[in-house]
């Protein structure tokens, strides 16, 4: 089950004791010293990474590989999906950018998938050119999405009236959070297992680096986040609200539990990629716009 699993939660607050197994080492830096931007982006970029290769190596047919420089990650469809099937540097330009896309078809060549090539901020300027050049589908919006981050947990703030927020600790909890983001993200009509295989699977959430929190209203799940943990930073995830409860601040609640919990868990940041719906929202809580991530579409080969 999810790391720190068990524990209800009345009240967001930032001042949860350390998990068990959490260690400072991961972080390279001391509990409550400041984060500089460019730190926040070399953690933002290295918890996606991982993010991705955990995704992709949970998923039921899912498939990664690490070149040098690269990491390529298929999942449990064909989708080309943001977190699904993709290919994303790892660190400085040390693979050239045919190179990484040479590579990325020969890796999705033989399963029939369509891919996304991640262009992170300004560091992959030769990536993006070729990618233009080959003229590849650039997902909107064109300036890229936010990378976001902030180096310090969140105020207290009671969460709202009616509703309980649990610390997810079983194999339905995980379920039941699956069902809020496919909800959230217009694709509950497919069913649980079609959704599972697009966005992320229950055995994702069964990891020591991972917490998922969901608000439950009158015993329905209504809205959910998880934090993942790597590079020393509290991955947000996933946070999504049921439409039908929308506008009460429950999504806010399960996002500031699992920023809390990320920085119990040793993370001296907390950074995700936010839409331009959602930046707003990450702003008003903080979080500072550190760089952008923007996503151009490779088809599959043609049979």
């Amino acid at each position: 089950m999810p790391r720190g699993a068990g524990t209800d939660v009345g009240t967001v607050r930032s001042g949860y004791p350390a998990l068990p197994g959490s260690d400072a080492r991961r972080t390279g830096r001391a509990r409550g010293q400041r984060v500089d931007q460019r730190e926040l982006t070399a953690r933002g970029d290295a918890n996606l990474v991982a993010y991705l290769r955990h995704v992709a190596g949970t998923a039921a047919g899912g498939a990664v590989a690490e070149p040098p420089g690269m990491l390529l990650f298929a999942g449990g469809h064909n989708h080309p999906g943001a977190y699904t099937n993709g290919v994303i540097r790892t660190g400085a330009a040390v693979a050239s950018a045919s190179t990484v896309l040479g590579d990325a078809e020969a890796f999705f060549g033989p399963r029939h998938r369509g891919f996304a090539v991640w262009i992170r901020g300004d560091g992959d300027a030769d990536l993006e050119a070729v990618a233009r050049s080959r003229r590849l589908w650039q997902r909107p919006p064109v300036e890229g999405n936010p990378g976001i981050a902030v180096d310090r947990p969140p105020d207290d703030e009671p969460a709202p009236d009616g509703v309980e927020i649990r610390r997810i600790d079983s194999e339905q909890g995980c379920r039941d959070y699956l069902t809020v983001v496919a909800a959230g993200y217009g694709v509950a009509e497919a069913g649980l297992p079609l959704a599972e295989a697009i966005l992320f699977s229950v055995a994702s959430l069964n990891s020591p680096d991972v917490v998922v929190f969901v608000a439950y209203r009158d015993g329905a799940p209504v809205a959910g986040t998880m934090v993942y943990l790597a590079a020393g930073a509290a991955g947000l995830y996933w946070a999504a609200t049921v439409p039908a409860a929308r506008g009460r601040g429950l999504g806010r609640a399960t996002f500031r539990s699992a920023w809390t919990a990320g920085f119990a868990m040793g993370a001296t940041c907390a950074v995700g990629q936010a839409s331009a719906v959602g930046t707003p929202i990450w702003a008003g809580m903080g979080f500072q716009v550190v760089t952008r991530y923007r996503r151009y579409l490779a088809t599959p080969p043609r049979p």
